[in-house]
């Protein structure tokens, strides 16, 4: 996971530094009122406040809206310059604890990642090794969300997996690709665009449970 982190934290940086100011002032559709310069301002935010204990509403808006804040009138170098330094650290964190609880700012790159990378004109990165490691990873805490929350159990099938998340016989199925799973998974599908997503059976209930925030208002194209 660390590895992960690492390998998206410098791929974003490297993207920052072509992006003109049109790019940085572009509004990212899954992240209404953010623009892509305060997506790295989250990001940077984010493992600044990891690493200084800054954990007091942690996952909340306010909590993700004051990263920002406090970064919005600093140059975009200044702060992909602020993350390369607190970046490792977040890295040293998420190793320090193996059995793999701090996984979400992992997720939480990955996702922006794919967030900027549509905003500026580019294609969501597919085919490497990330997608289906997060996958099979995510997968895991669903499973366990499922089981815990009594959600029905749903077979998800994918390039690389075939897995069934929750207990007891799948009341539906849904086959897409691993990065499109991954994408909807972490709330970057519209609702339209999750009910078309590939589903079998009843997939009623797997429809809300199946992903974290809520529902994009506009479908997301990567």
């Amino acid at each position: 996971m660390a590895e992960v982190y690492g390998l998206t934290r410098r791929s974003l940086v490297e993207l920052a530094e072509g992006l003109d100011a049109d790019q940085q002032e572009r509004e990212v559709a899954p992240t209404p009122g953010w623009r892509v310069k305060d997506v790295y301002g989250h990001l940077a935010g984010l493992a600044a406040d990891l690493i200084d204990g800054r954990m007091e509403g942690a996952g909340s808006p306010e909590w993700t809206a004051e990263q920002v804040r406090t970064r919005t009138d600093r140059p975009l170098a200044d702060v992909t310059a602020e993350w390369a330094v607190r970046g490792p650290e977040v890295e040293d964190w998420i190793r320090a604890d193996p059995a793999g609880r701090r996984a979400f700012p992992v997720y939480d790159v990955w996702t922006h990642e794919q967030d900027v990378r549509s905003t500026v004109g580019l294609r969501g990165v597919r085919d490497d090794e990330r997608v289906p490691f997060l996958l099979d990873a995510a997968l895991g805490v669903f499973d366990a969300n499922f089981r815990r929350e009594g959600t029905p159990a749903t077979r998800v099938v994918g390039d690389t997996v075939d897995r069934v998340v929750g207990e007891g016989e799948p009341v539906a199925t849904l086959r897409s690709t691993d990065y499109e799973i991954l994408r909807l998974l972490f709330g970057r599908r519209s609702r339209a665009q999750a009910e078309a997503a590939g589903w079998e059976g009843d997939a009623a209930r797997p429809i809300e449970d199946l992903h974290l925030f809520e529902f994009p208002t506009v479908d997301i194209v990567d």
